[in-house]
């Protein structure tokens, strides 16, 4: 290095020294020219800058310098490993000395000027080899600078004779060259733009003809380049344009000589490109182009059979341009170009020439597929550049005869089958197995692009494409063998894009095939995991996508299908067009994925954007499908994912313009309701619930005012499904823009009621989001108040027993509660005037009736319990309460030992729940009304009635036929004492009912009202002369258990009301006595009523009232002592006591005492205590009539109720006092207690035999002798054959007293 900067030194310090040294100079510095190190090429690029200055290099040896610096001009950039940096601070690199050498080249062309005639034309040279392709830049720079200046100067050498610069490449390798450099502009450190603009500078010098077009042409091709970027500029119009300028420059030049040596010596450069495939590609189609111009057949053949034997067909770029460029070739020369192709198809290179027993192989399967491919594709390209004028009549007979031949398929017409591929028709299906994905790419692209010939040419010509549903279905079937969960080829782009072209051809698909055609191609798109998931499932022989061509094969993918979607609309730019598109991307909106919803709503959008461009309405035709649209896409509006929300909001946005274009409005038209979407658009990138809750309600009021009512159906009922969505947003936001349509539009839905209420029934099933469960309630709420008829009985129609949600669509009614009002009033004015239930015959064998219940009163029956569970409905269950109350207590009564009818849901609106016993069970038609009535309770806050209810066991008494009265008694006793205010509301309401046919019905209101009376809060509030007087009316009722509760309530008076027995006394006598001479009375349940109820009054009777009546009731009870009833002989014995102090000083009262004392002595015998009870205290209430003070004493110190008795002693002592106080009646006494020798009770005839045999006993035997005793001795004997023991004893004790 030292040396050098010495020399560098010397030649700029001392030049007339060094003057005779230049050549040895030149030779010396030959060696340093191989060292390897940057630092040193840095110093030998300032020693060469010097020697140019001075001289150098113009001598010989001087071109090796030149040389030396374009070589570095080419340097690639320095390659670091993966982390590492460079450890010397100074060193020098490849970038740097590049950068040092481009300037010296450059200044070697501006400011040396003796250099001028040394450069050019000697750089031009550089030009074209493969290994100075980096120096390219820097060279035409200096190239423009040193021609420009040539030629302004029109220096005679600025033109060039090639034929004697034989180191030069040709014009055409030149021309070749720098239009491949422009082909991809941005490479070699931006090569395109100088190698352009150099091709322009050496118009003159290529051919005189091209500078013209050159002059026009290619300033505006670096304007392009000017204003592009690698990522903007679009490569494929780039290409496009160059080749275009290409074949203007071949016309222009016009010579067949001159564009058959381009040609030739283009098709030999191809070589050269072999590292280069992309280059190497747009080389074949310079080469295509150029052929169109020449005009020697022969060279024709010769170059396609060069460029097909020569090519490198295992190399899918190659493949491409290969197939490309003879595709360009058969624009001009389609004979030659497929008689070529069949050449090549049948030469040695497609046969498998195989060794000694077939154990070698000289041609590998792998290529021969290959180049079975590429020859597939040129078909396709052929097809594609072909004449208009002849490719139609070749497509069939030349072009897919001789692709079915390679490819092997019998669909396209001939069958011939290897072990690569078999394509066979089965049952109207096809089964594919192909090999090699080389070979199936090319026939897919090269389908495509015969299909796209066609279509170009049948523009101006009719033509039916016979083969089109074969090769469709061919095609559906590549992507239906394409793994689902992944992306690795591109076989979807490629299928996708051939069946956009396929679907523009006659015959048009039929319905079934476009449906499988859509749906394969959609799902097989939309279903691709996301374009950065990981590859989990690839096999060990799959290619690995490096993640930007992942993308672009991601992007061209979707992009495939979009065209695809934009030429099956093309063909039916209708609604039903666009509904037949749309079918198959539904589903995919409501995806659990956020990647395939976004696909989705975007494909959507894409679809919308097309369709309204597009659309040209010539009649005014209805949009039908706008509803089911705006039905799957408002909820997507308020997506998790901001894409999709936006991408959403843009479809409704057009599908509103779209109608406003069927409405007769122009495409330039605008909204304003509609623009005002776009302001909502930007709301929704605000991801909190409430603003996208919000705003779905406004959008849902523009969708409102623009939707035609025709429209509105449909829209309702996908907003319906919509309830449902995986994405818990969608399905609030889908219940958002339901309920503001509804509460717009409801009003004209009228025909629909009941149907919307059964989807949102089938719905309300499926909901588990409970924000949406509370939206579905406010839309059956909306519906209600404004068809509040049709929903009440759409909903009393549903299945019995109400499922839970049947139930819940209820409970929503009570939300309301001016609404909730009008419905309970309108379900119990039903309810009270229909038939509760209808008496059926039980059985062909039976003869009874039983009571079936009828379903419409059953269904409000439980519709008003439903409704009453919703805690917003207190407010209306306060305010009708009383209605409420006596309603469901009267179908309570109605309800009791009622079955349910085995067709209950015979008038059913849903069929599916028709006669289905299982969903009977535990469904009790009196268990309804018991529960109604306790939610109606609990509803009006009477906790405290509830909760004695319930003690109590009150509710199940209720459900009880035989203790429902009982049931009723304590409801009525719980409520007198909880709730007495409301009680004459009650009552008021009650009266009415118990003039009703239900006997049923009239037995539950007595016995309420039967209780009432035993509580004084009904004198309080003024209800004993209504209740007075119902109960008065009710002692003749045709039914024995109204009547027995009649006169129960009438005897409670005297509990409740003490002080009004009198007041009543004259009725409450006469129905009491009424009661007791009750001859319709089997179980003499009102005969005992009757009698306690007069114990009762008779405590609070004033004397002057019973007087007179005394002995006619003591005539009434003295046949019930001896009932069998222990009830009536108590309630007969305890009356008898309570009659006593209305008798006392009456001697006929006196009389009738002692006629039944035997029977009172007898029963305190009794075997039921509570006649023993009574016993004692009618005896000792009674004792001062008998007319005795030692019995009156006896009574009262030993029959105390509480007390026990010895009962042989009294009955002992008492007879010594009869004896003695009332020896003129022992006769009486003696014949008396004979008569119950027969008694029912064991109990009473041992106490009779003890009775006689103490009476007997302490007899005198003057007293004695006045007894007949053969009647008692033959009393006395039949008892001593009584079964029961304790009798016979008594018995013979009893002789013994007297014998």
């Amino acid at each position: 290095m030292g040396s050098l900067a010495v020399l560098r030194h010397l030649i700029n310090s001392s030049a007339s020294i060094m003057e005779t040294k230049k050549l040895l100079i030149l030779a010396s510095i030959r060696q340093p020219l191989a060292d390897h190190s940057n630092k040193v090429k840095q110093r030998i690029v300032q020693v060469i800058s010097a020697m140019a200055h001075h001289g150098y290099l113009e001598l010989e040896g001087g071109d090796l310098l030149v040389k030396f610096i374009i070589q570095h001009c080419a340097l690639p950039d320095t390659y670091y490993r993966p982390g590492q940096r460079p450890t010397d601070p100074e060193e020098v690199t490849n970038e740097a000395l590049r950068s040092m050498c481009d300037n010296t080249l450059h200044l070697f062309t501006t400011t040396v000027g003796r250099l001028t005639d040394v450069l050019w034309p000697m750089l031009l040279f550089y030009l074209t080899p493969g290994q100075y392709s980096n120096a390219t830049t820097p060279l035409c720079k200096s190239l423009i600078l040193l021609a420009t200046k040539k030629r302004d100067a029109q220096e005679p050498n600025f033109y060039i004779d090639f034929n004697e610069q034989v180191n030069l490449p040709s014009p055409h390798i030149l021309m070749t060259r720098l239009l491949v450099n422009g082909s991809f502009p941005f490479k070699s450190r931006g090569h395109g733009g100088p190698s352009l603009s150099l091709l322009k500078v050496l118009s003159p010098n290529i051919h005189p003809k091209a500078e013209t077009v050159w002059a026009k042409e290619i300033p505006a091709l670096l304007s392009c380049l000017e204003e592009s970027t690698p990522e903007t500029l679009d490569k494929k119009k780039w290409e496009e344009s160059l080749l275009k300028l290409l074949a203007e420059t071949l016309m222009a030049i016009a010579e067949d000589r001159w564009s058959c040596q381009m040609a030739v010596e283009a098709t030999r450069y191809l070589s050269n490109y072999n590292q280069s495939p992309e280059e190497k590609s747009f080389l074949y189609k310079f080469v295509g182009v150029t052929l169109q111009q020449c005009c020697n057949k022969e060279l024709v053949k010769k170059q396609l059979q060069e460029i097909l034997f020569n090519a490198r067909h295992s190399d899918s770029t190659e493949r491409e341009g290969v197939a490309v460029g003879i595709g360009l070739c058969a624009r001009s020369h389609l004979e030659a170009t497929l008689a070529k192709l069949d050449d090549f198809g049948k030469s040695d290179a497609f046969k498998k020439a195989s060794g000694i027993f077939g154990l070698l192989k000289d041609k590998n399967d792998v290529d021969i597929e290959k180049m079975k491919s590429t020859l597939i594709l040129c078909y396709g390209y052929v097809a594609l550049y072909a004449p208009d004028d002849l490719i139609l009549s070749r497509i069939d007979s030349d072009i897919l005869r001789n692709i079915s031949k390679h490819f092997n398929t019998k669909v396209l017409g001939i069958k011939i089958e290897t072990k690569i591929a078999k394509l066979s028709f089965q049952s109207g299906t096809y089964s594919l197995q192909v090999k090699d994905l080389t070979m199936k790419l090319s026939l897919i692209q090269s389908v495509g692009l015969i299909a796209k010939a066609i279509s170009s040419v049948v523009r101006r010509q009719d033509y039916m494409f016979v083969r089109k549903q074969e090769l469709m279905g061919v095609m559906v079937d590549f992507i239906k063998a394409e793994p689902p969960d992944a992306m690795r080829t591109p076989v979807r782009h490629l299928v996708m894009t051939t069946c956009a072209n396929l679907i523009n051809l006659e015959p048009a698909l039929t319905e079934n095939e476009n449906f499988e055609m859509l749906q394969t191609c959609l799902n097989s798109v939309f279903g691709l995991p996301m374009v950065d998931s990981p590859d989990r499932d690839r096999g060990k022989d799959d290619e690995v996508l490096e993640p930007k061509l992942r993308e672009e094969l991601y992007t061209d993918t979707f992009n495939a299908l979009q065209e695809l979607l934009r030429n099956i609309l093309t063909r039916d730019l209708t609604p039903d067009g666009l509904q037949s598109v749309f079918k198959h991307i539904e589903a995919w909106l409501s995806s659990n994925q956020d990647h395939e919803r976004e696909r989705a709503v975007k494909t959507t959008a894409h679809i919308l954007d097309f369709y309204f461009s597009n659309l040209k309405v010539k009649n005014m035709v209805t949009f039908h499908n706008l509803g089911a649209l705006l039905g799957r896409l408002a909820p997507r509006c308020t997506d998790p994912n901001p894409l999709v929300r936006t991408a959403a909001i843009d479809c409704i946005y057009r599908l509103l313009y779209i109608q406003l274009r069927y409405e007769g409005f122009s495409l330039d038209h605008k909204d304003e309701s509609v623009e005002s979407l776009i302001t909502l658009r930007e709301r929704l990138n605000n991801p909190e619930p409430s603003v996208l809750y919000k705003t779905c309600s406004e959008l849902a009021k523009i969708i409102s005012k623009r939707l035609p009512q025709q429209q509105l159906n449909t829209l309702i009922f996908m907003l319906f499904e919509g309830l449902v969505d995986p994405q818990s947003n969608c399905s609030r936001a889908s219940s958002v823009v339901l309920n503001t349509l509804l509460k717009n539009r409801g009003a004209g839905l009228q025909d629909l009621v009941s149907e919307m209420l059964e989807v949102l029934h089938i719905r309300l099933q499926m909901i588990s989001e409970e924000q949406v469960k509370v939206a579905v309630a406010q839309s059956i709420l909306i519906l209600a108040t404004q068809h509040l008829q049709t929903v009440i009985n759409t909903l009393i129609s549903y299945p019995l027993p109400f499922d839970n949600w049947s139930c819940e669509m209820w409970i929503a009614l009570g939300a309301d509660s001016n609404l909730a009002s009008q419905i309970m009033e309108m379900l119990m004015e039903k309810l009270n005037i229909m038939v509760p239930y209808v008496d059926k015959k039980e059985s062909m064998m039976r003869s009874g009736l039983s009571k079936v219940a009828t379903s419409h009163p059953l269904a409000m029956t439980c519709a008003l319990k439903e409704m009453m569970l919703n805690g917003q409905s207190q407010d209306a269950v306060v305010s009708l309460f009383p209605q409420l109350f006596s309603s469901l207590l009267v179908r309570l009564g109605s309800s009791v030992g009622v079955s349910l009818p085995k067709d209950i849901n015979t008038n059913s609106i849903r069929s599916d729940r028709k006669n289905s016993p299982k969903m009977a069970v535990g469904f009790d038609v009196c268990g309804v009304a018991v529960e109604a009535l306790r939610i109606l309770l609990a509803r009006a806050q009477l906790d405290d009635v509830v909760n004695r209810l319930d003690q109590e066991g009150a509710w199940d008494k209720m459900k009880d036929p035989q203790q429902h009265p009982t049931g009723v008694t304590l409801l009525s006793r719980a409520m007198a004492r909880h709730a007495g205010p409301r009680l004459p509301a009650i009552v008021e309401c009650l009266c009415p009912c118990l003039n009703n046919i239900y006997e049923c019905q009239r037995v539950t209101i007595t016995a309420f009202f039967s209780e009432l009376l035993s509580h004084h809060v009904v004198t309080e509030l003024m209800m004993m002369d209504v209740l007075m007087n119902n109960m008065m009316e009710r002692i003749s009722d045709p039914c024995c258990t109204v009547r027995m509760l009649a006169v129960r309530g009438l005897g409670n008076i005297a509990v409740g009301s003490p002080e009004k027995v009198n007041k009543y006394a004259k009725e409450l006598l006469a129905a009491m006595s009424s009661g007791m001479e009750e001859k319709d009375d089997p179980g003499k349940h009102i005969t005992l009523e009757a009698m306690s109820g007069l114990s009762k009054v008779l405590v609070y009777l004033d004397k002057k009232n019973v007087h007179l009546l005394v002995v006619y009731i003591f005539m009434k009870i003295k046949p019930f002592l001896e009932s069998e009833n222990d009830e009536i002989r108590c309630a007969s014995i305890m009356l008898l006591g309570n009659l006593s102090k209305f008798g006392s000083g009456e001697p006929v009262f006196k009389d009738q005492i002692h006629n039944v004392l035997v029977s009172l002595l007898l029963h305190l015998n009794d075997p039921n205590l509570q006649v023993v009870k009574a016993c004692k205290y009618s005896m000792r209430v009674c004792a001062p009539v008998v007319g005795s003070e030692l019995i009156t004493t006896m009574f009262q110190n030993h029959l105390h109720e509480d007390k026990s008795l010895h009962y042989g002693e009294f009955i002992n002592d008492l007879t010594k006092y009869i004896i003695q106080d009332f020896p003129g009646m022992l006769n009486f006494y003696h014949i008396t207690v004979l008569q119950f020798f027969k008694s029912n009770w064991a109990e009473v005839r041992a106490g009779a035999a003890m009775f006689i045999g103490f009476l007997l006993g302490n007899l005198s035997e003057e007293l004695f002798s006045h007894i007949n005793m053969g009647s008692v001795t033959k009393g006395l004997v039949m008892l001593l054959q009584d079964p029961d023991p304790v009798v016979r004893v008594k018995a013979a004790e009893a002789m013994g007293h007297f014998h």
